[in-house]
């Protein structure tokens, strides 16, 4: 198996477990700095993002592209995506597909990424979406997905791998909701009274929990609206969550509203960016009458105020 190859298979289990294997992480070579006087490794990868860029472009033959590389980063004090993308010559596209990112504010000192020499995405949902449609949308030919990735033979199934597809970008909705320009506030003119991240618990001042969430403060009744298109999967009483609506979004998103006096919507329903879903209350564990607001992605919460746009 070529190394490359090996390079992809050991990122694929790290990136599609969803958690960082330690040991499968250090066999991806360390990047180092970001300095362009004096880190080679650096001007190669560089280097390699303009080889293949050109290669694609402008349509030459596959074995001119460099092979495929990935490298982890520990982010520096002082960095931002930003920074790092004009840094390295990739594009947001990349940064984003490569370390599964939902906000510019993940990428903080400290935080590990990984970095290939080229740009391009992720490619992994051969069930929902057509690897043809996506080669025709960013007009790559498919002989540059199998030689990155490996395949050699003409008639080889491509499908049985994780794809990195050279030069590809993601979807504009993809690009909105990294932008936080993909949601609205559920509650108009609402005031947030507690954030995202630690807190003290509201109930025991001696501890500390992390909210999931933000709570907005409204008056029992208020109009609840949804904070972007999607479909209905829950809506019902949900422990201390209290009656709740949650919406499956597309990309793996949900939105959760709890704390709800009342739902004004079934499961199953489809409901637009904005539209009244429910009313605010006081149900569940509660200190007092708002709404408690989630967003997550692959079941994960991120900070809703990162995604949220003005109406």
């Amino acid at each position: 198996m070529p190394k490359f190859v090996k390079n992809l298979l050991i990122f694929s289990i790290i990136f599609f477990s969803g958690v960082f294997n330690l040991q499968a992480e250090n066999r991806i070579p360390n990047l180092g700095n970001l300095d362009l006087r004096s880190n080679q490794t650096l001007i190669n990868l560089r280097k390699d993002v303009i080889n293949s860029l050109q290669t694609v472009r402008s349509n030459r033959c596959e074995s001119e592209l460099p092979p495929l590389r990935f490298y982890r980063y520990t982010v520096e004090r002082g960095e931002t995506f930003w920074t790092i993308l004009s840094k390295t010559n990739l594009d947001m596209d990349t940064l984003i597909s490569v370390n599964d990112l939902s906000s510019p504010y993940e990428i903080k000192p400290g935080a590990t990424i990984f970095i290939p020499n080229m740009r391009g995405i992720i490619f992994s949902d051969f069930q929902n979406t057509n690897l043809t449609d996506v080669l025709r949308q960013n007009r790559i030919s498919l002989r540059y997905v199998k030689a990155v990735n490996g395949h050699t033979g003409e008639h080889e199934n491509i499908n049985s791998l994780p794809l990195f597809i050279p030069c590809a970008q993601i979807s504009q909705t993809e690009r909105s909701l990294f932008l936080g320009t993909g949601f609205v506030s559920p509650i108009q003119n609402g005031r947030v009274t507690s954030g995202f991240g630690d807190r003290q618990n509201p109930f025991d001042r001696q501890r500390t929990q992390f909210h999931k969430g933000i709570d907005i403060a409204c008056p029992i009744g208020t109009r609840v609206h949804a904070a972007r298109s999607g479909e209905v999967v829950f809506s019902g009483w949900k422990g201390g969550y209290g009656k709740t609506v949650i919406i499956q979004h597309e990309l793996g998103y949900q939105s959760i509203y709890g704390h709800l006096s009342k739902s004004l919507v079934r499961v199953g329903q489809r409901v637009r960016t904005g539209s009244v879903i429910a009313l605010s209350g006081n149900t569940g564990r509660t200190t007092g009458p708002h709404l408690h607001f989630e967003v997550r992605k692959n079941k994960q919460p991120i900070n809703p105020n990162r995604l949220l746009r003005t109406r």
